[in-house]
């Protein structure tokens, strides 16, 4: 009896044990990993933030090849999504909730089955004379009291595949083709015009890939409050600005009918008129080269230009993750 005593009295107490130590413990958990890539930072942002690219690198779907993945891009990238479903990985949703161009990403992520669970992912990217520090992070809560024992753990278990993740993220983007861009036929055209929302602000040269996403994310919040259409693909317009190193970059999405915007977002006309025109194929830093080309073009055959050039962008980077395939239709008003 006297053993039945202490072996219900030990039991009470390791019961008592695992209940209260719980208590004290963290409610949350973090795993944080870090690694340099060697390539630019819109490089390795574009990457990391294109849902059509996760399964290329992803370690966990690495486990199961034939794991059932779904992707949904939106443009602009927030809103964006990928599930997966697998009787080895189990099943699943990522979505991109919001970001900052070439800084960070946040995510939501959703474990459906075996267990429902929801986390934050993050990524945070900084440039350096060695391309691109990338760190990607996991955060989630803890329920008491078994989850929260697992979180003493937690570290160990998901360090490894963080690392194998970024090494595999880092071996994809660094043999990433590196297109220097090349450009179309150059040729007269008849432009046809456009009605469009825009954004007008100025902008340092170097941060105009961050500036844009923000401007192009604003304009389609505003359609999308307001269930408005957007009939054809972006455009900008760079405009002279008499600050050294910077441009007044304009920002649109075509619609089909004039809207009255609002104080940010205004309703413009890209009226119809002659242009010079030719496409860009490459990443959008190198379409430099064809405005080049098209000013070449101009001179040697005596048009005169009209007014600021534009740049319509033919292809969604978020459905098409090969840059040399992007194309860039860029248009100088001639008389």
């Amino acid at each position: 009896m006297k053993f039945l005593k202490w072996t219900g009295i030990i039991i009470i107490i390791i019961i008592a044990l695992f209940l209260i130590i719980p208590l004290f413990l963290p409610s949350t958990a973090r795993v944080e990993r870090s690694i340099t890539v060697e390539a630019p930072v819109d490089k390795v942002f574009q990457t990391a933030i294109d849902m059509n690219m996760r399964p290329k690198w992803d370690p966990w779907i690495e486990m199961d090849p034939d794991a059932k993945i779904i992707t949904e891009v939106i443009p602009g990238g927030t809103g964006s999504w990928y599930t997966w479903d697998s009787e080895i990985i189990g099943k699943g949703k990522l979505t991109i909730t919001n970001f900052e161009a070439n800084k960070k990403i946040n995510s939501k992520l959703e474990f459906i089955a075996p267990q429902s669970m929801t986390s934050d992912i993050t990524w945070a990217f900084a440039e350096t004379n060695e391309g691109t520090d990338i760190t990607w992070g996991f955060k989630g809560e803890l329920s008491y009291p078994v989850e929260r024992w697992f979180g003493l753990f937690i570290d160990n278990q998901l360090g490894p595949q963080f690392e194998k993740g970024l090494q595999n993220f880092k071996t994809l983007v660094e043999n990433l083709p590196s297109d220097l861009g090349r450009t179309g036929e150059i040729g007269e055209t008849k432009f046809k015009g456009l009605m469009a929302l825009s954004i007008k602000e100025e902008c340092a040269m170097n941060n105009i890939r961050s500036k844009m996403i923000n401007m192009y994310s604003s304009i389609m919040r505003y359609m999308n409050t307001n269930q408005i259409e957007m009939v054809e693909t972006p455009f900008a317009i760079y405009h002279p600005s008499e600050k050294p190193g910077y441009t007044l970059l304009e920002c649109g999405l075509p619609v089909n009918k004039e809207i009255k915007g609002n104080e940010r977002i205004k309703f413009i006309k890209l009226p119809a008129g002659k242009t010079i025109t030719a496409s860009h194929f490459g990443p959008f830093h190198t379409v430099n080269s064809t405005y080049k080309a098209i000013e070449n073009y101009i001179i040697e055959n005596n048009f005169e230009t009209t007014g600021t050039p534009w740049e319509i962008y033919i292809t969604d980077p978020m459905k098409q993750p090969d840059q040399s395939k992007w194309e860039t239709k860029v248009y100088f008003p001639v008389k």
